[in-house]
């Protein structure tokens, strides 16, 4: 194991990364997509949760060229770490100083309204620097975009500005987890927009739409690019999904039992007894909790792993700690307790524990603290 710092065995919760399996997973979504087609890899919100850097480097150096950040810090710290490639600034800039290091730093930006297109073509004609754009459409995501009517007067400013360079045109998925007659009008939307952009001669060396849900459900929206993201860590967007691309989960999220300790039949257990025993019961306590993002929702219908075990979780979770019922497990103080991940034998997924929280992946994976020590396998 490639450990970041420390030592796993004196953190009371860690989480274990494995690095080899999101290479593989990008593998398998290029495989998917055909050399044709560039892979974007969305790391944004510290790689939802797997660790930006670490991640980064190694789809770098196995071959990505293209990255997703939600921000110029995160394209800074990116620079910084010396990643190479482009780096795509997918929530795009708010500031004169974020413009200043697009430059500085060798980052792209995504614009979506006119006050920022504007901010940059006064910064670049002023400081007569080439700057590169990409331009996004909402084509019925209904969040960030210019809509498909305003093309036409976007193009009539931006044709004349030649220090302005669109290098892409994008747009988003409404509900990429299902293949609909919403989903393929987008397509056509957008397909229109870049028509038009053609008429005047602009033609974009990337076009991209597809995120990992448009990689299954949507082959006509992968143009030349495509953005993956949850899909690089394992998961998908629906359970639906599950299993199409042939992906696993590279996070897995463990603690150890810190005590045991046994309780007679009728015993209420944590804050306000939610669980009471219905037998002779041994209680391991997890020092864990929801300050280190498993969540207080959990209380009483999670699982974790436990000797290749499934051990359920009992009473309230805490702050700092959890309890599991291990009666039925040959288990004892200083056992691993895998929260999060897989054996042998058993496995707990994202989906599994979002589907208790009615939540999805990908709060869970950004849900974990960063206080909680990643390692790198």
């Amino acid at each position: 194991m490639k450990k970041s710092s420390g030592n796993s065995a004196k953190d009371r919760i860690f989480a274990e990364i494995n690095l080899g399996t999101i290479e593989r997973n990008y593998k398998l979504i290029k495989g998917r997509v055909g050399k044709d087609v560039e892979v974007l890899c969305v790391v944004k919100a510290d790689a939802y949760g797997h660790g930006m850097i670490h991640v980064s480097k190694r789809l770098y150096h196995s071959g990505c060229n293209f990255f997703g950040v939600s921000s110029v810090n995160e394209g800074i710290e990116m620079r910084k770490a010396g990643i190479g490639g482009k780096i795509l600034i997918l929530g795009g800039i708010f500031s004169p100083d974020g413009i200043k290091s697009l430059v500085s730093y060798n980052l792209t930006p995504v614009i979506h309204e006119l006050e920022s297109l504007r901010k940059i073509i006064d910064f670049a004609k002023k400081s007569k620097r080439d700057i590169v754009i990409h331009v996004k459409f909402d084509t019925g995501m209904g969040r960030l975009g210019f809509m498909p009517e305003e093309a036409g007067s976007l193009i009539d400013l931006l044709k004349n500005e030649p220090r302005l360079h669109i290098e892409g045109i994008m747009s988003h998925f409404s509900e990429s987890e299902k293949r609909n007659g919403y989903g393929l009008k987008q397509v056509d939307t957008f397909e229109n927009v870049l028509r038009l952009f053609g008429s005047y001669g602009i033609k974009p060396v990337h076009i991209h739409m597809a995120n990992t849900g448009g990689i299954i459900n949507y082959p006509e929206a992968y143009f030349n690019m495509v953005r993956v993201g949850i899909g690089l860590y394992g998961s998908y967007p629906s359970r639906e999904l599950e299993g199409s691309l042939g992906v696993e989960e590279a996070f897995s999220l463990k603690s150890r039992i810190a005590y045991v300790k046994e309780f007679g039949e009728g015993f209420r257990l944590s804050y306000g007894g939610t669980f009471v025993t219905k037998r002779r019961t041994r209680i391991g306590f997890i020092p864990c909790g929801y300050s280190d993002g498993y969540r207080r929702g959990l209380s009483n219908c999670a699982y974790v792993i436990v000797k290749e075990k499934r051990c359920p979780v009992v009473g309230r979770i805490c702050m700092d700690w959890t309890l599991i019922d291990i009666t039925d497990v040959n288990a004892e103080k200083g056992d691993t307790v895998i929260l999060l991940g897989k054996t042998e034998k058993e496995r707990i997924t994202a989906w599994e524990l979002a589907d208790k929280l009615n939540t999805i992946p990908y709060e869970i994976f950004c849900g974990i603290s960063k206080d909680v020590r990643r390692y790198y396998i």
